[in-house]
């Protein structure tokens, strides 16, 4: 694998030193397959078409980082619950496994060293990862990818069955995430065993949309903490990314205190706000209208926000840009090539 100074420009911004670039996470996954003409289920189920058509759109957008075609919902699947995988799109889960502490106490997870348990998530994560890393040709980071615990068990239970229950009989959701946050680090390592260099999350359902900071620092900080803890007990020297949707001022203060190195912030949120609160405590990731300017803008118009948000939060590192939350599906590929170059050439 060539060092082409991926990996040493995103450890630099980590430790918010200057850089001669910005680096760029071009946060795609089934775009990439569009990218390349195939589907979702083209790449979601066959590893090699996932790691190539993956790697292809990183280095043609200029990414420092490259995901293969990930479904998320494929673990759910490996559970036995009733997940809808359409031609192309993300599957989609139909029905919910628990409901109360007895089923909690009778919920059995897979273990994910053992293919058998889990065939889909063998198939679609573990060895898109490893085609991934056996293809890369550049030093690119390869992320593995998994929901946090809090949406991990809203996805067991019903989100908002789950919200309910909080205020119901709170120790049930506690009760679920204590079982749900060993399963998720277990996944994590076995990414990071199939190549995933890094350590990243995505928990939607910690929104201060949905919960508030109260309730994130109940539920979710516990949790989230315990998985980057559990995952570094092996992977010590693994970096912890993590991507929370829609507002998140008031819980990001939280994080560096749970061992996240990077926050991967939505365009919900003000950039200069953010970059006060969380100051060089830990690097951030963002925070791009996604839809806004990266699938509906120009080059020129997504190029003059890159430069503001640099401007705000990346001029004395500790900055990754890229779009607020996934890049959508039908994102022309110019503009996401504007995102690259907009870091690519900042500084010049």
């Amino acid at each position: 694998m060539r060092d082409a100074g991926h990996r040493a420009c995103i450890e630099a911004a980590l430790a918010h030193e200057k850089t001669d670039r910005i680096p760029v996470n071009n946060f795609a996954l089934v775009t990439a397959a569009r990218s390349a003409g195939v589907t979702v289920d083209d790449a979601r189920w066959n590893p090699k078409v996932s790691a190539k058509v993956s790697i292809d759109y990183s280095l043609k957008t200029l990414s420092d980082f490259v995901k293969p075609v990930l479904d998320s919902q494929v673990p759910f699947a490996d559970l036995g619950m009733n997940v809808n995988f359409p031609k192309d799109d993300y599957g989609y889960i139909k029905d919910h496994l628990v409901e109360d502490q007895e089923g909690i106490d009778e919920l059995a997870f897979f273990d994910p060293n053992i293919a058998k348990e889990c065939p889909k998530f063998t198939q679609v994560i573990v060895n898109g990862l490893e085609e991934t890393e056996k293809m890369l040709e550049e030093d690119l980071h390869i992320c593995g990818l998994s929901w946090g615990p809090l949406t991990t068990a809203g996805y067991l239970m019903g989100t908002e069955d789950m919200i309910m229950m909080t205020m119901m009989d709170p120790d049930v959701v506690r009760s679920l995430l204590k079982k749900v946050a060993p399963f998720v680090s277990a996944m994590q390592k076995k990414m990071l065993d199939a190549g995933a260099t890094v350590m990243w999350m995505a928990d939607p359902t910690s929104s201060e949309d949905l919960i508030s900071p109260d309730m994130f620092k109940e539920y979710s900080y516990g949790p989230l903490k315990s998985v980057i803890k559990d995952t570094r007990a092996e992977y010590s020297e693994t970096h912890a990314y993590l991507h929370i949707c829609g507002n998140t001022l008031d819980t990001m203060t939280m994080l560096p205190e749970i061992g996240v190195d990077c926050f991967s912030f939505d365009h919900a949120v003000n950039v200069e706000k953010a970059k006060r609160k969380v100051g060089n405590k830990m690097a951030l990731m963002g925070n791009i209208d996604p839809v806004r300017m990266i699938m509906s803008g120009t080059p020129d118009e997504i190029s003059s926000e890159c430069r503001r948000i640099i401007d705000t939060a990346g001029r004395d590192g500790g900055f990754i840009l890229a779009p607020g939350c996934e890049t959508p599906q039908s994102s022309p590929d110019e503009n996401v090539i504007a995102m690259g170059k907009a870091g690519k050439n900042y500084w010049k």
